[in-house]
Protein backbone atom coordinates (compact mmCIF):
# COMPACT_ATOMS: atom_id res chain seq x y z
CA UNK A 1 0.00 0.00 0.00
CA UNK A 2 0.95 3.38 -0.95
CA UNK A 3 -0.04 6.98 0.13
CA UNK A 4 0.73 9.74 -1.20
CA UNK A 5 0.74 13.31 0.47
CA UNK A 6 0.77 15.91 -2.11
CA UNK A 7 1.98 19.45 -1.64
CA UNK A 8 1.29 22.39 -4.53
CA UNK A 9 3.77 25.24 -4.19
CA UNK A 10 4.52 27.95 -6.72
CA UNK A 11 7.28 25.99 -8.50
CA UNK A 12 7.85 22.93 -7.34
CA UNK A 13 5.37 19.82 -5.90
CA UNK A 14 6.22 18.02 -2.99
CA UNK A 15 5.07 14.65 -2.86
CA UNK A 16 5.52 12.26 0.33
CA UNK A 17 4.83 9.21 0.03
CA UNK A 18 4.29 6.48 3.06
CA UNK A 19 4.34 2.86 2.48
CA UNK A 20 5.65 0.55 -0.69
CA UNK A 21 6.46 1.46 -3.92
CA UNK A 22 6.14 -1.66 -6.20
CA UNK A 23 4.70 -2.93 -9.17
CA UNK A 24 1.12 -2.69 -7.59
CA UNK A 25 1.50 1.38 -6.26
CA UNK A 26 3.53 2.26 -8.86
CA UNK A 27 0.95 3.58 -10.88
CA UNK A 28 -0.28 5.63 -8.47
CA UNK A 29 2.77 7.89 -8.21
CA UNK A 30 2.95 7.99 -12.24
CA UNK A 31 -0.61 9.52 -11.88
CA UNK A 32 0.20 12.25 -9.69
CA UNK A 33 3.61 13.44 -11.57
CA UNK A 34 2.64 17.18 -12.73
CA UNK A 35 2.86 17.74 -16.58
CA UNK A 36 5.09 21.06 -15.06
CA UNK A 37 7.67 22.45 -12.68
CA UNK A 38 9.97 20.60 -10.27
CA UNK A 39 9.22 17.72 -8.13
CA UNK A 40 10.45 16.98 -4.61
CA UNK A 41 9.62 13.18 -3.30
CA UNK A 42 9.83 13.33 0.23
CA UNK A 43 10.88 9.41 0.88
CA UNK A 44 10.98 9.83 5.06
CA UNK A 45 8.38 7.10 5.22
CA UNK A 46 8.91 5.10 2.39
CA UNK A 47 9.63 1.46 3.91
CA UNK A 48 10.54 -0.40 0.50
CA UNK A 49 10.91 0.24 -3.54
CA UNK A 50 10.82 -2.64 -6.66
CA UNK A 51 12.10 -2.72 -9.21
CA UNK A 52 9.07 -1.36 -10.70
CA UNK A 53 8.95 1.00 -8.03
CA UNK A 54 12.75 2.51 -9.60
CA UNK A 55 10.79 2.43 -12.85
CA UNK A 56 8.26 4.95 -11.19
CA UNK A 57 11.47 7.04 -9.98
CA UNK A 58 12.94 6.72 -13.12
CA UNK A 59 9.68 7.83 -15.06
CA UNK A 60 9.18 10.67 -12.83
CA UNK A 61 12.67 12.15 -13.71
CA UNK A 62 11.94 11.66 -17.40
CA UNK A 63 8.84 14.06 -17.32
CA UNK A 64 9.98 16.20 -14.97
CA UNK A 65 13.00 16.95 -17.04
CA UNK A 66 11.33 16.71 -20.23
CA UNK A 67 9.16 19.71 -18.82
CA UNK A 68 11.68 21.70 -18.15
CA UNK A 69 11.86 21.14 -14.73
CA UNK A 70 13.90 18.95 -11.86
CA UNK A 71 13.54 15.92 -9.16
CA UNK A 72 14.65 16.05 -6.14
CA UNK A 73 14.86 12.97 -3.00
CA UNK A 74 15.06 13.79 0.31
CA UNK A 75 14.89 12.39 4.03
CA UNK A 76 15.46 9.14 2.14
CA UNK A 77 15.20 6.00 4.59
CA UNK A 78 18.34 4.18 4.90
CA UNK A 79 17.29 0.88 3.29
CA UNK A 80 15.50 2.90 0.52
CA UNK A 81 18.64 5.01 -0.24
CA UNK A 82 20.81 1.65 -0.55
CA UNK A 83 19.12 0.47 -3.28
CA UNK A 84 18.64 4.17 -4.86
CA UNK A 85 22.42 3.95 -4.91
CA UNK A 86 22.95 0.00 -5.97
CA UNK A 87 20.90 0.75 -8.57
CA UNK A 88 22.56 4.38 -10.19
CA UNK A 89 19.63 6.40 -9.73
CA UNK A 90 21.37 8.46 -6.96
CA UNK A 91 23.62 9.93 -9.99
CA UNK A 92 20.94 10.67 -11.87
CA UNK A 93 19.22 13.24 -9.19
CA UNK A 94 19.78 15.43 -6.66
CA UNK A 95 19.02 14.30 -3.26
CA UNK A 96 18.75 16.36 0.09
CA UNK A 97 18.54 15.06 3.71
CA UNK A 98 15.46 16.95 4.42
CA UNK A 99 12.64 18.58 2.81
CA UNK A 100 13.81 22.57 3.58
CA UNK A 101 17.12 21.23 1.99
CA UNK A 102 15.07 20.13 -0.67
CA UNK A 103 12.55 23.75 -1.27
CA UNK A 104 15.83 25.70 -0.98
CA UNK A 105 17.27 24.94 -4.19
Amino acid sequence: MLTIQELKLETSTVLALNGRLDVQTGPSLDAVIPESGSVILDLSELSYVSSAGLRSILQALKKTKSAGGSLRLCSIQPTVLKLLELSGILSLVSTYPDRVGALNT
